[in-house]
């Protein structure tokens, strides 16, 4: 009852209370916001082919197709981005139209900061959630806002609104498909803005940003409604894994901002990790910092010897070779402005591929045949990170026999046990859930026939223990008519 009464309130503050006349923007700028007052729109592009935008970088992964941009066929396993150049928005309304199509199963909005991503919203294929990324530069931890179920139609275009104001946020489909959340990260000016397409096919049309001048006058009584019908209707269908993910990275954002005696806990561990970490630095190299040493090496073999600058200069003219021909099957393409001419590039080199162009491949085997000898020639500049990875795996294993080294670490072991111990005492139902999560995930490793014979066993177990209750019982009976 309690539920059905705070849905009427709610559609009455949504579709029945109109905004104040003085909260209006005009009306060809008026976005749909509930949160926030709408000032200025500073961005807006529906990406027409003759006035889209060149703050947009992407290259052959987006096209711009059927009015909107499109993730392409190009690079079709990978997860890629098109962000924004020169964005900068602090309190900020952002509106977008999307279309789930294709193979596209994941879409984001993800806005950031110095260095660090400060939200996310994520469009699954039946609902959407927000989270906050980790930022260990101020103590933050992910965590997940809020999700919603919505019904997606696929191939159905669809309006996501997203309003910041200081710590606040709110993204909404519709009158019952809205999060709602805050968090202390949120707090930023977004200097990043992209959208994130798992695989192709999706669309992204009609961005438009604005910036905020404040929070409606309703804002606080809204806020209140909202948070309550969102924590009362039904969840989203995870499995076991899934569950246990979210909740887990729910309780420890809110351990990490609100609870002194587990924030102490973690700042004791952070401090013996990094402790250690300084003392015995290659056995703790990550995979970025190896990665980053490769690189260092290649540019210091640039510098020093000039016959990797005259074969790398080799490389990039038969690479260059590729995109001349390339760009002779389509001559129009030299008069695309320039933000647009690598995307449109890509997609006529695909076609070419799919077509097997024997010129193009010709092209492209002397390219790999240059670019093969450069590599042997200076096989230190293009090293492959897993050998370091095994060499630093190596390192840390020898120091097994390092009896301090040994002591030191059963101290960090038990500083993040206690860690353990002290969300299981605060969420004693977190140990059914990792227990269910671990079942799940034993049961993907079987495989099918496995698991299916364990659930048979299960099943004849349960059988023969019920048969055995069943005679017990009726011995107890056959005992007490005697």
């Amino acid at each position: 009852m309690k539920s059905t009464l705070m849905i009427v309130l709610l559609s009455s503050f949504l579709i029945t209370r109109p905004l104040p006349a003085s909260d209006l923007a005009p009306l060809e700028t008026q976005p749909n916001s509930w949160m926030c007052l709408p000032g200025e729109i500073v961005f807006s592009d529906s990406f027409d082919p003759k006035s889209v935008s060149d703050r947009w970088f992407f290259k052959g992964e987006f096209a711009l197709r059927s009015g909107g941009l499109q993730r392409t066929l190009i690079n079709p396993n990978q997860t890629s981005r098109v962000f924004l150049k020169d964005a900068k928005f602090h309190n900020t309304i952002i509106q977008f139209d999307f279309q789930m199509a294709g193979n596209t199963t994941d879409l984001r909005l993800i806005t950031g900061s110095g260095g660090h991503y400060n939200s996310v919203v994520q469009i699954r294929t039946g609902h959407f959630e927000i989270n906050t990324p980790v930022d260990r530069t101020a103590g933050f931890v992910p965590d997940q806002l809020g999700e919603s179920n919505f019904k997606l139609t696929r191939n159905q275009w669809q309006t996501m609104t997203v309003e910041y104001w200081n710590d606040e946020v709110i993204a909404h489909l519709g009158n019952d498909s809205y999060v709602v959340g805050k968090h202390p990260i949120v707090d930023r000016t977004r200097t990043y803005f992209a959208f994130q397409f798992d695989r192709p096919g999706a669309f992204i049309d009609n961005v438009r940003v604005w910036n905020a001048t404040g929070q409606r006058s309703d804002w606080d009584t809204k806020r209140a409604i909202l948070l309550e019908v969102q924590k009362e209707r039904p969840p989203v269908k995870r499995n076991p894994r899934e569950r246990f993910d979210v909740v887990y990275k729910k309780l420890k954002s809110r351990l990490s901002l609100e609870d002194q005696t587990y924030i102490g806990l973690v700042s004791r561990h952070a401090k013996l990790k990094d402790s250690l970490h300084s003392d015995y630095p290659q056995a703790f190299l990550t995979h970025k910092q190896l990665a980053k040493s490769i690189n260092e090496k290649k540019k210091e073999i640039k510098r020093t010897d000039p016959n990797f600058q005259i074969m790398e200069t080799q490389v990039h003219k038969a690479a260059r070779a590729e995109d001349h021909y390339v760009l002779s099957t389509g001559p129009t393409l030299a008069s695309l402005p320039k933000h647009l001419y690598a995307s449109e590039l890509n997609q006529v080199r695909k076609r070419l591929e799919d077509a097997e162009d024997k010129h193009l491949k010709k092209l492209v085997e002397e390219t790999a045949k240059r670019q093969e000898a450069l590599r042997s020639r200076f096989p230190a500049a293009f090293q492959d990170v897993e050998s370091l990875v095994a060499k630093r795996n190596a390192t840390r294993k020898s120091l097994n026999h390092d009896t301090v080294f040994q002591a030191r670490n059963r101290i960090l072991i038990d500083a993040q046990r206690a860690i353990k111990d002290y969300e299981r005492k605060i969420a004693p139902a977190l140990v059914q859930l990792e227990s269910a999560s671990k079942t799940y995930l034993d049961s993907l490793q079987q495989g099918p026939s496995e698991s299916q014979s364990q659930e048979n066993k299960n099943k004849e177990s349960q059988r023969k223990s019920g048969q055995r209750k069943s005679g017990q019982r009726k011995s107890a009976q056959g005992k007490s008519t005697k």
